[in-house]
C-alpha cells in the first residue's frame, strides 16, 4: 500500500492540476495509481467538469472521486475561503473498490430489507471494511443515508462529509469516475486489506452535570432530573463565571450520552447537538436529535479552547502500535471550525502534524458537516 498527496493554491485550475500531478507522478514512483480523492475550492466551480478529465490526462488513475469545497485541507495547510486543489493517490494491492452514485429518489424505503440498501451501493456479497461519502447537503437526506447503511453494513466502518462552497441547490459538485454530479450522494466501499482508524473532535466542553432525561417527544424534552430544563439552564447560567456567560447566550450546546468510541477512548463520549429552541412558557428545549427518557445528557459550551485543547488531548492520546504505520489521512474540518473559531489558519493541521505524524500524506476539505460512528451507529456531526 502506497499513498501520496499534494495541495495547489494556484488562482488557475490547469496550473493547481498541474501542480499536484506532477507532485503526484514524482512520490508514486512505480506504483499502480488505484483510488485518487480530490478536493476543489468553489472558486473552481465554472471547471468543475473538467476536473477528474483533466487529472486523469496526468495521472492514469482507475477510480477518482471526491466534491467540492469551501477550502481545502493538504500537506500542512488549509486554505479557508481560498483556490485550492487537493488530491490523494493511493497503490491499494489486495483492496477492492466500489465507487458509487445514488440519488434519495432511488433509496429503499425504511422498512425495506438491508439487501435493498446494499443494493444502492451496488455491494450484495461483501462485508466491507470502510464506506466514505460525500453527500450534497441540498439534495439528499443524509441521516436517512447512514441510518439505512448502517442498517445493511453493520461491521462497517462508515465517514466522510458534506459537500460545501455552494449557496443554493446545484452549486456543489461530486466527483465520480470521470462524471460530474449536482446532487446526491458520491462515495466508495473499500473491502479487503485495509485499516482504518477514526478520531473525532466536536470542539465542547461539558459544564454543570450529567442530568437524566425524564420527559421527553421525539426531539423535545421536557423534564431532565424531573425538572424543568430550563431550570437546569439558569442555573448553570448563574454559576459560571461572568466571562463565559456571553460565551453560554451563543454557544450553548447538549450532549447525549453514547457507547464509548472504540478502545482508544477511556472516557465517556457525548454526541454534541444544538439546542434549536428554549419554550419559555413550557419550560421545554428542541434538540437536533431524537431522545428517549433514561437518556443521559449533559450541557456543553463550544467555544475555542475547548476546540483546541480536545483535539490536543485526543491526538495526544492516541497510539499507535509498534508494528502500524500511518500510511495517510483525511482530515474533515467544519467550515464553522478553522480561523473562524480558532482564531488562526493551519491550526489542526499543524497540530496533527506535530503530535501525530510529521510525514504521512494528508488531505482534505472543509465541510457543510461531517460523518463518522459514536458508538455502534454513524452520526452527522457539525463543527467537528
Amino acid at each position: 500500500m502506497h499513498w501520496c498527496s499534494s495541495v495547489s493554491n494556484s488562482p488557475s485550475l490547469d496550473l493547481a492540476i498541474e501542480d499536484v500531478t506532477r507532485e503526484i507522478s514524482k512520490k508514486l514512483g512505480n506504483n499502480k495509481p488505484d483510488l485518487g480523492l480530490v478536493f476543489i475550492s468553489s472558486h473552481h466551480s465554472s471547471s468543475y467538469e473538467e476536473i477528474t478529465e483533466k487529472i486523469k490526462e496526468k495521472i492514469n488513475c482507475e477510480f477518482i472521486l471526491g466534491c467540492s469545497g469551501s477550502g481545502v485541507i493538504g500537506e500542512g495547510k488549509e486554505f479557508e475561503y481560498l483556490p485550492g486543489v487537493s488530491l490523494t493517490v493511493a497503490s491499494l494491492p489486495n483492496v477492492t473498490l466500489k465507487p458509487f452514485h445514488f440519488t434519495q429518489d432511488i433509496l429503499p424505503n425504511p422498512d425495506e430489507s438491508p439487501d435493498a440498501w446494499k443494493e444502492s451501493v451496488d455491494v450484495l456479497d461483501d462485508d466491507p471494511k470502510t464506506i466514505i461519502l460525500f453527500p450534497d447537503p441540498f439534495s439528499i437526506r443524509t441521516e436517512y443515508v447512514l441510518d439505512g447503511l448502517d442498517f445493511a453494513f453493520p461491521n462497517t466502518k462508515i465517514i466522510g462529509a458534506l459537500a460545501s462552497g455552494g449557496n443554493k441547490p446545484g452549486d456543489n459538485a461530486l466527483f465520480v469516475n470521470g462524471e460530474t454530479y449536482s446532487k446526491g450522494c458520491s462515495g466508495v466501499v473499500i473491502s479487503g486489506d485495509f485499516e482504518l482508524d477514526i478520531l473525532v473532535a466536536q470542539s465542547c466542553r461539558p459544564i454543570g452535570e450529567p442530568m437524566i432525561v425524564t420527559q421527553s417527544n421525539n426531539n423535545v424534552i421536557n423534564e431532565l432530573d424531573s425538572d424543568l430544563p430550563i431550570v437546569a439552564i439558569k442555573k448553570l447560567y448563574d454559576e459560571l463565571p461572568e466571562d463565559e456567560k456571553g460565551i453560554m447566550n451563543n454557544a450553548l450546546q447538549i450532549g447525549i450520552l453514547m457507547d464509548r468510541l472504540g478502545d482508544i477512548d477511556d472516557e465517556i463520549t457525548y454526541m454534541i447537538r444544538n439546542i434549536s429552541s428554549i419554550d419559555k412558557d413550557t419550560g421545554s428545549i428542541t434538540i437536533g436529535e431524537s431522545i428517549t427518557d433514561g437518556q443521559v445528557v449533559q450541557f456543553h459550551l463550544r467555544d475555542s479552547g475547548a476546540a483546541q485543547e480536545e483535539l490536543k488531548k485526543m491526538l495526544t492520546e492516541y497510539k499507535i502500535n509498534d508494528d502500524q504505520i500511518i500510511k495517510s489521512t483525511l482530515m474533515f474540518s467544519s467550515v464553522g471550525r478553522g480561523k473562524y473559531l480558532l482564531g488562526e489558519s493551519h491550526h489542526d493541521i499543524n497540530l496533527y502534524k506535530n503530535i501525530i505524524d510529521n510525514n504521512s500524506p494528508i488531505t482534505g476539505f472543509f465541510s457543510n458537516g461531517e460523518i463518522s460512528p459514536i458508538g455502534d451507529r454513524t452520526y452527522l456531526h457539525g463543527y467537528t
